[in-house]
């Protein structure tokens, strides 16, 4: 019973998850070209000023804003990916592309910290770069810093609303460039006024509040990756699921997100006298509840047992999976 949508003509309207799903992929393809072309512009800017003031820190920023426009497309093509049908060989076709997506945008972050750790202490190890024209530097870093964070709080805000884990994660990865930015005005400054080593001591900090977000960003895309799902979704399935008319009981309740979109797979106990047209009904109902109660499900595999014949029905094969899908239920003597 679980098919991806489904038009339920009981009730007069069809609903599927391929509305919110295009809906969603619309805000998401958006917000990544939206940022791609903001934090190119940063970077465009910024290395015009490098060419004026030779700052080594403002071109490593503008260097990193590039790396950004670069991680934005590969979410791009992340997100197209997602949008291919299901075959054969993928099964449960290519949103898992995003989750895949997500893990590389960790390691663009490590690799962020790694190469602002390595020039802040090249730099503290008296290989300086005379930086010219302090005025127009500073400005620049200001506007990375302002750049960044425009493009951090729009990600992470479509991110958060959509669901999307990666989108989220790229937000985060801009939001740690913005604190690169700001360690380059810090050391611009400290240039200004005559103190070299204000650099730096900014890009050590820097890169340990980016290592920070790197733990945040890191467990949420790691959790994604073991399909986890938020403590209050499976009690939630549970309920929405019991309160269905003729289910008796509901067990072995399973859920994991593809991208951005929710699998669940459940038990649901009826009267064993139902004729099937009866039993499927009642699966059939199960499914239009849950999608009204979860907008960007994906696909609902109920299976019905009898209620109070759940090990006897599943004795021909529970032995084979009955400890580690049940554990409340004994494997029968062979």
């Amino acid at each position: 019973m679980g098919d991806e949508g489904h038009h339920d003509h009981r009730h007069g309207h069809s609903h599927t998850a391929v509305d919110h799903d295009l809906y969603t992929h619309r805000r998401a393809v958006r917000a990544i070209w939206v940022s791609a072309v903001g934090l190119g512009l940063t970077a465009v800017f910024q290395f015009i000023i490098v060419a004026l003031c030779g700052s080594a820190a403002l071109f490593a920023d503008a260097l990193h804003n590039i790396g950004d426009v670069a991680g934005t497309a590969s979410l791009w093509i992340a997100f197209s990916l997602s949008r291919r049908a299901a075959n054969d060989e993928f099964s449960y076709g290519w949103r898992r592309a995003e989750d895949l997506a997500g893990l590389m945008i960790v390691l663009a972050i490590l690799g962020s910290a790694g190469l602002a750790g390595y020039d802040s202490l090249r730099a503290l190890l008296g290989e300086q770069h005379a930086v010219q024209n302090h005025g127009w530097a500073f400005a620049a870093a200001l506007v990375g810093v302002a750049g960044n964070e425009a493009v951090a709080h729009y990600k992470i805000k479509v991110g958060r609303e959509i669901d999307s884990v990666p989108l989220v994660a790229d937000g985060q990865h801009a939001r740690t460039d913005g604190l690169a930015s700001a360690a380059a005005a810090v050391g611009i400054v400290g240039a200004w006024l005559g103190f070299t080593a204000a650099d730096p001591i900014a890009g050590l900090v820097i890169t340990a509040a980016i290592l920070w977000i790197l733990r945040e960003v890191g467990r949420d895309v790691f959790r994604r990756a073991m399909d986890a799902v938020e403590p209050t979704v499976v009690p939630r399935i549970r309920e929405v699921a019991g309160g269905v008319d003729g289910v008796l009981g509901v067990h072995d309740v399973r859920a994991r997100y593809l991208g951005r979109s929710l699998a669940v797979q459940l038990h649901a106990e009826a009267d064993p006298e139902l004729s099937l047209r009866a039993a499927h009904a009642i699966g059939e109902d199960i499914r239009h509840r849950l999608v009204h109660a979860f907008p960007h499900i994906h696909t609902v595999d109920v299976h019905l047992d009898p209620a109070g014949e759940a090990t006897d029905a599943h004795a021909v094969t529970h032995h084979h999976f009955g400890t580690r899908e049940r554990s409340d239920v004994q494997p029968p003597e062979l």
